[in-house]
Order: C-alpha cells, then structure tokens, then sequence
C-alpha cells in the first residue's frame, strides 16, 4: 500500500459521524472553536480546548478511549487532528447544526450572550413599536443580514395583528450569483413568503433585479463593457444600487416614510466602526440614508461578534419559517471571507471578496469564495472560475479593446466587435460544460436577443450573435435573416476602416431601402469619387 493511501485510510479511520457522536462511552468532546461561541452554546459535557498544546496536556491528564474534536464545520478539527497524529484523536465530519437537529444535547452557559440577545430583541420590539412607519430589512443572504432578519420576523410573528406595521425584506439577485448560492435565495426566498402568507403577516421578500439593459451579458457582450475594475465599477450601480433604489422608493411613495435596518457591526473592521458611528444621528440609533429624505437606517447588531451571530443562527435558534440554516452555514464553511452587504451608496467597500459575491466579480484578482467551494468538491464551478478569469485578463488585452472610449477620448474603450464575438462563444461553451455536469443556463434567451439587436443596431448585419448562440444548441426557434447585401462581402474587412465601412454601408441600405443590383455601382462611383478627392490633395502619405 502507498504512503498516500495508508494517509488516506487513517484520515477515514479517525472520522466520526453523527450518531456516532450521540452515543459515545469513555470519550471526551473537545470543542476548539474560541471561547465566546462555546460559551454561547455547546455540546453537552465538552470541554473546549484551542490549540494543540492545550489538548495534548489534556490527553496526558485524562485517559480516555477516545478524543473526539469538533469545530463549526469539521475542517478545522479535521486539520488539527492530522497534527496532533495519534489514533485515539478522531474528528466529528460535520457542522454543529446537523449535530444538534439530530438530537445531540446542546447547552449553554455564556450569560453575556444571553443577556445581550435579549436587549437586542427588547431594543427592537420598542422601536417597531414607537415608529409606525414601513420597515425594510436589506437581506443580502448572508449571515448577518440573515440575522437581522430573523430577530424582526420572529417578533412580528408574536406581536397582535394590530400591532404590525408593514414590513418588507429585499433581497438584491444580479443574475449572476454564483448557481449554488442563487438556489439557496430561490429556496429561502420561497420558503419565508409562503410562511408569511399562511400565517396573514404583512410581510414580503421582494427580490430586486437588473433592468433588462442594465443586465451583466447586456453591458459585458452587448455593449462592450470592460468586465469591471475598482476604478470602473459599472456593476455596482447597475446590477445592485438602481434596483434596489427603485424598490425602496415604490414603498416609501406607498407609505410615506421608511425604517430600513441593515446587519452591520463594529466588529467587522476599523472603517465599519467609523463608518457607523459617524452616521448616527439620534438617540434612538438611527441615521439619515444617503438618498431619501423620508428613510431612516437602523442597525440593530452592531454591537454583535461574529461568535454572537453564529450561535443565534446555529444553535439556539431555529428559524420560524421551518428552514434550517444548515445550508447558510454549509455555505460559509466551503469558503472564506464574509458576506456581501447591502450597497447604500457607491463609497462602500466592493462586495468582490465577498462570501455572496457574483461569480463573474472582476473586482479582486482571485474569487477565493468561488475557490473554497471548488476545494470543498464543487467541482462543477471550475469552468466558470476559469471563464471568470478569461474576463479578468480579456479587459487588459489591448487587442481586444478598442482604441477610442465612446466619449471619443484616446484611451482604451469597449470591446471590439470580434472580442464581444469571442466573448459570448466562450460563456456558452462553459455553459455547456456547466449543464453537463447538471448545472443550468448562465445567459438567458431574452439576454441573447437584446446582445443580438445591440450588435446589429452598432455593427453587426449577419446576425452573427444568433448564429453564435444556435452553434451552441440555444435560440434554434430564431430565424436568422437573410442580409440585405450580397455585394458588401467584397469589402475587406482586414484592411483599415473596412470594418467600419461594412458597417456604414450596411445601415444606409438598411434605412435608404436600396436594392441588391444597385449596391456595387454605388460603391464603386463612391471610391472613385473619393479616389479623385485624394489625388487632388497635397497630404497623400
């Protein structure tokens, strides 16, 4: 047997499953995740242990038959189990949420969490209260938002029916959201709507999209866009800030005025902290929004650790719409980094190095989310981490930008018409690939059809996107018309301006209605015309 397969055989060797977990004889759980979140709550009779120091001392005072590590996702434990290199140290393959639904005791013993989830709830219920008002909880999706979320829906569904005020969710989806996480806001979306409407609350998750022309292909392939960079954040206002605006402003002109609370915390980051305390302006936590006069925000878990959201989402309490979070938290364990919050304005930090980020994010150099879930076995998501990165690099590939920006300025400019071509014929190759491997579309027909019109309207006679997408096995049911021209392939579109004169000549047929026979007699009196202008003039080169 090889060294890499009797490695291999120990590692399946040291793994220990649920059930195993929910009934163990001479062991010891140690829990290594940091003090606050065992402290918060944690598997009955465990003691918690961080470092390997800490746990071998432990194992020479404490002879059991076994020593079994648990962390909030198993990767960690998993990792210092390998170091710690001895057969009696196993390692629990699992979440501590999966532990808890299948009947493994819990308890907890941190009164500074306790009593600061209750303040919380108490600090909200008396603004729900006081402020009658429309409130709107900005959902990214992730832990945090998830947070928030969950503490006003779980009061509005204790509160009187007289009590309630209007109460709304959105949820910002840009079309491009990496496949695994879109399912879970497909699932959980559906999941609290319909729970809201059998229990008649006046609540609703509205999700927010891109208008049609503003859609990521519509502007990357129809367009030209540049994929995105720092300095040139297109995607921003127009995959998440526009949509979103919109929403809020339809609610506030409905009812006149807007609490909007976000899941944001000091803990986050130094600027976060800054940023927060900078923008509260009454006693009552809230602070104006950049764009409404009429909408206060209110952050009610700024005060919250990490360790704090995670033991209110994983452990202690399970959500009143029926779903659990295991599938968040699965989410967060495959991959680094933290969510993508809600965009209030354009100063905010990018959402690129997100754990929700979108899958085509050119923000950062690498997707190291995208990353993280293809290590913990999505491997179905390679090919689009590889077309992501042929994005990156397409921007800064001179040959395939043109040379004038569209304000006629001498700086590198949108795709060129054989880039976007080149473009579009590699997104449905990985599309391809991707469904292969079970995933779906990544560009839908009716983005195809506008990136078809876009290119026709700016070079495109032969319907070159639609023979494009039919290579591919998409948009068979589109006809794809006959051009006008016959006589115009005799132009040479590899000389200088031969592109642009296709295209010219073209559009003045199109618009003028000139018949076929007429086309070459038209051309040819044009450049002899333009022949005997050159040679009257004394700066031929």
């Amino acid at each position: 047997m090889s060294r890499s397969s009797i490695l291999k055989s120990n590692v399946r060797s040291r793994i220990l499953s649920v059930s195993s977990l929910a009934s163990l004889e001479n062991s010891a759980i140690i829990d290594i995740r940091s003090r606050s979140a065992y402290l918060a709550d944690h598997i009955a009779n465990s003691v918690n242990l961080t470092t390997k120091d800490e746990i071998l001392d432990f194992i020479e005072r404490n002879p059991k038959a076994q020593y079994i590590l648990c962390c909030f996702s198993s990767t960690r434990a998993q990792n210092l189990a390998k170091q710690i290199d001895n057969p009696l140290v196993k390692f629990y393959d699992g979440n501590l949420i999966e532990a808890k639904e299948s009947g493994v005791q819990f308890t907890s013993s941190d009164d500074r969490f306790i009593a600061l989830l209750n303040d919380t709830r108490a600090q909200i219920l008396a603004r729900y209260k006081k402020y009658k008002r429309a409130w709107i909880v900005t959902f990214s999706g992730g832990k945090d938002s998830t947070c928030v979320l969950q503490l006003m829906y779980e009061m509005i569904t204790k509160l009187p029916k007289d009590e309630l005020n209007p109460t709304y969710a959105i949820l910002s989806d840009t079309l491009v959201e990496a496949p695994n996480v879109a399912v879970y806001f497909k699932n959980i979306v559906k999941a609290i709507n319909l729970d809201a409407k059998m229990r008649g609350l006046p609540f609703e998750i509205i999700v927010a999209h891109p208008s049609p022309q503003n859609e990521f292909w519509v502007n990357l392939i129809g367009k030209g866009y540049p994929s995105p960079t720092r300095i040139f954040r297109w995607c921003t206002e127009r995959l998440k800030i526009n949509p979103m605006k919109s929403i809020v402003k339809s609610i506030v002109e409905k009812h006149g005025s807007a609490i909007m609370t976000l899941g944001v915390r000091k803990s986050e980051s130094m600027n976060r902290r800054r940023s927060i305390e900078k923008r509260t302006v009454s006693e009552d936590g809230f602070s104006k929004h950049d764009d409404y006069e009429n909408v206060l925000i209110y952050s009610p878990i700024t005060e919250w650790l990490t360790e704090d959201v995670w033991s209110y989402l994983t452990t202690q309490n399970p959500p009143p719409w029926g779903i659990s979070h295991a599938k968040l938290f699965s989410l967060y364990s495959q991959a680094s980094g933290d969510e993508c919050q809600f965009i209030i304005d354009k100063s905010q930090s990018s959402c690129g190095g997100s754990r929700f980020g979108c899958w085509v994010c050119t923000l950062v150099n690498e997707d190291k989310s995208m990353q993280g879930f293809i290590k913990s076995g999505e491997s179905s998501l390679v090919v689009l981490n590889e077309f992501r990165n042929f994005i990156k690099e397409a921007r800064e590939n001179r040959s395939m930008r043109c040379d004038f920006k569209k304000d006629g300025s001498f700086r590198p400019g949108p795709f060129t018409s054989s880039a976007r071509k080149e473009i579009l014929r590699r997104l449905l190759r990985a599309e391809a690939e991707f469904k292969a491997c079970g995933g779906s579309e990544l560009i839908s027909d009716e983005q195809l059809g506008m990136i078809a019109k876009i290119w026709e309207k700016e070079f495109d006679s032969e319907s070159s996107c639609i023979t494009i997408s039919k290579e591919f096995g998409r948009m068979q049911n589109i006809e794809i018309s006959t051009p006008i021209l016959e006589d115009i392939d005799l132009i040479d579109t590899t000389s200088k301006g031969g592109e642009a004169a296709k295209r010219i000549i073209s559009e003045i047929v199109r618009k003028e209605g000139i018949k076929d026979n007429e086309i070459y007699e038209i051309i040819m009196k044009n450049i002899d015309d333009e022949t005997a202008k050159l040679g009257e003039s004394d700066d031929i080169l």
